[in-house]
């Protein structure tokens, strides 16, 4: 199954021995080994894919169970229909380790969307002409074209709630 929202970072987190992504505890373990700084990242990732209206209802309930089952895909099949699971996209997460070898410009599949954190990991895809990227904020944070967004790094201190909802609308608006 194609993601719906591919995130490119620049570092990878450490990752626990035999830990699996499907795993129900996958995201307690990722941020128990590396800190409030991945706690971070996986927030704000689990933000963006919630597809409920209000992602601050309920004390964000919504957005907590997405983040804590993020890189899960099973819990749409869910037996127990009961069970009341919020709307979300699918993500995968990619590390962009050094800069991409590419001749002429890359081209992102459009059947999801590319956001491309922080300009570090934006300058190892390739990515340093913005002309052909259109604001979606008056700050200029973040840019997009077609299915690609160039975005702050994911840390509240540069991707500030307001411009988690910015993309979150922007992405909402234009169903890949």
């Amino acid at each position: 199954m194609n993601p719906d929202i591919i995130f490119y970072l620049p570092t990878p987190p450490e990752i626990p021995l035999h830990w699996q992504a499907s795993h129900p505890d996958a995201i307690t373990q990722l941020v128990a080994l590396n800190g409030n700084h991945w706690r971070k990242i996986v927030t704000i990732m689990g933000k963006i894919c919630c597809l409920e209206h209000d992602i601050n209802a309920n004390k964000g309930i919504d957005w907590k169970q997405i983040r804590d089952q993020l890189f899960n895909e099973s819990h749409d099949q869910q037996i127990d229909k009961h069970i009341n699971t919020p709307s979300r996209l699918h993500c995968q997460l990619r590390i962009v380790n050094s800069k991409v070898e590419h001749h002429g410009e890359i081209v992102f599949p459009s059947e999801s969307w590319h956001i491309l954190c922080g300009k570090e990991a934006q300058q190892r895809m390739g990515i340093t002409d913005l002309r052909h990227y259109v604001s979606l904020d008056e700050k200029q944070k973040i840019q997009h074209q077609h299915t690609v967004l160039l975005t702050p790094y994911l840390d509240y201190r540069q991707y500030a709630n307001v411009l988690i909802e910015l993309t979150r609308q922007h992405i909402a608006l234009s169903k890949v």
